[in-house]
């Protein structure tokens, strides 16, 4: 019978889902409610405004086929915020909305890579730039990342290779929390422009950041004559208004021409972002109180996770931004994965194994990624080495189911380390 895209087979499945799948089969079995560390979706409603907004749309009979670029009203909403907060010089006919982040991201890839070019990417990393880079049939190459996860400038000028047509930055960063410095941003963007590499700029936790600030790499390149421009930036309403379930996003093209090309590629992609949905988007480009809010709070569940995982050796950085800390649990003697699972399986807390977030596949002389097939329908790749034995936790639940899930973590550590001292 026809087989199934090898390409399409070779792709690997996100961590973050099969732990989903382990914890709704711990509470369908009936053996009590599961602490989900495991997801980074906001514990907090969408905006009072939003919901209206959306509401009304569909009332107001904002039910069919709009632009596959977005609402123009929505649009001339967003060229002003990015003008004004990103500081990035965009018009309307330079954005694109998208349903969600994660398409805009495959769309970009499809717009500036070649079957066959690599892409590089941080080397622990959301687990979709993989998936999406094979899927737009190119090879991701990983660029190194220093102490509390920065990216090594040098490490990664040396990953560039003739075959390299992108690279993709990621502050603040999913998995890590990590935010990116102005000065080691405008290294990578000075890279880029040496070595005439485009810039994909993943800035969805843009808003979620503690101890630093957030720049946008495009705003470097804000007084260049357009053609010389390469920066898209991607964003999302999913963080910074808790619309996860909404799936609303948009990017900021370099130039009029790429993104005329992005418009031809939503319409087989998509074909259109929902109209309500984007008309619940204006309404909370309205109001940004709703974001002090919850930046406030994730910041006090930053201070509240540094403080348990830190005393008993589990964590040796603090995160700067985002809603995730990856935690080192090398102390108990188990990998990241084994981790996961026993804790959950002891204790009722899903956490996410950094393994997934740091899969690294391999590739044949044809370009094709080369890996064994397994009965999950995905090959099992090598893992880099700095994420074999970390667990991602995502606090971005209450205060309280935090402190109580993060207490379960700590104390089921202190029971395996005993385990693990006798081993060694």
């Amino acid at each position: 019978m026809p087989q199934p895209s090898q390409r399409i087979q070779q792709i690997p499945f996100s961590p973050i889902r099969a732990m989903f799948r382990l914890a709704d089969e711990m509470e369908r079995a009936g053996r009590g409610p599961v602490i989900r560390f495991h997801v980074g979706d906001p514990d907090f409603p969408p905006p009072e405004a939003v919901i209206e907004a959306t509401h009304r749309a569909m009332r107001d009979g904002r039910t069919h086929y709009p632009p596959s670029v977005g609402v123009h009203e929505l649009r001339l909403a967003l060229a002003k915020k990015v003008v004004e907060r990103n500081a990035i010089a965009a018009t309307v006919e330079h954005l694109t909305v998208t349903p969600g982040s994660t398409e805009a991201l495959l769309a970009v890839m499809e717009v500036v890579l070649h079957p066959g070019d690599d892409i590089l990417i941080p080397e622990i990393y959301w687990p979709n730039y993989v998936q999406q880079s094979l899927l737009a049939s190119a090879r991701p190459v990983f660029y190194p990342l220093g102490a509390g996860y920065q990216p090594d400038v040098e490490g990664t000028r040396r990953a560039v290779t003739p075959r390299t047509r992108a690279i993709l930055i990621n502050s603040p960063s999913n998995p890590t929390g990590a935010v990116i410095p102005e000065a080691t941003l405008r290294a990578l963007y000075d890279i880029a422009r040496e070595r005439d590499l485009w810039v994909i700029s993943d800035e969805a936790y843009e808003d979620i950041v503690f101890d630093a600030k957030h720049v946008s790499p495009a705003s470097f390149e804000r007084d260049l004559p357009e053609k010389l421009r390469r920066v898209f930036s991607l964003y999302t309403f999913s963080k910074s208004y808790a619309m996860t379930g909404f799936r609303l996003g948009y990017i900021v093209a370099p130039t009029s021409e790429t993104a005329l090309i992005l418009r031809k590629t939503q319409e087989p992609l998509v074909g259109s972002t929902a109209s309500m949905i984007q008309w619940g988007g204006m309404a909370a480009l309205a109001d940004d109180a709703p974001i002090a809010t919850m930046r406030a709070a994730y910041r006090r569940r930053r201070d509240l996770a540094v403080s348990l995982l830190r005393p008993p050796g589990l964590l040796d950085y603090t995160p700067e931004g985002a809603f995730y800390v990856l935690a080192d649990v090398s102390s108990t003697g188990m990998t990241g994965d084994e981790f996961a699972r026993a804790l959950l399986e002891e204790e009722r807390v899903a956490v996410a194994p950094a393994s997934g977030f740091a899969l690294v596949p391999e590739f044949g002389p044809d370009g094709i990624p080369r890996g064994e097939m397994t009965s999950s329908g995905a090959p099992e790749y090598p893992v880099n080495p700095k994420a074999r034995d970390r667990v991602r936790i995502a606090f971005c639940v209450s205060d309280e189911e935090l402190r109580e899930g993060l207490t379960r973590m700590v104390r089921f550590a202190a029971r395996r380390r005993p385990a693990a001292a006798a081993k060694g």
